[in-house]
């Protein structure tokens, strides 16, 4: 089963890394469900342009992933999370 529907599936629970790039063109809110654990996302490899205003309920979350998408800039909700130590916005 790919990550994204195990993610949808609910059977990620509780995991620390998320890796997803799978075309995604929203961000998928299942994502929040993982609020109390995540510290590394990884979105590199979509289609994305945006991230929603409130991803700093990912409040464990260290390392975001966003390379090889659509962004223009670099989005303000990023600026919000306050656990973050690495961010990587290339290509």
């Amino acid at each position: 089963m790919d990550p994204l529907a195990q993610l949808r599936a609910g059977q990620l629970a509780g995991s620390t890394r998320l890796d997803l790039a799978c075309g995604l063109s929203e961000f998928p809110r299942e994502i929040f469900d993982l609020a109390d654990s995540l510290e590394v996302l990884n979105l590199s490899g979509n289609a994305l342009s945006q991230l929603p205003d409130d991803l700093h309920r990912l409040t464990r979350l260290r390392v975001l992933f966003c390379s090889d998408n659509l962004f223009t800039e670099l989005p303000a909700c990023v600026g919000q999370c306050r656990s973050l130590s690495m961010v990587g916005f290339k290509a």
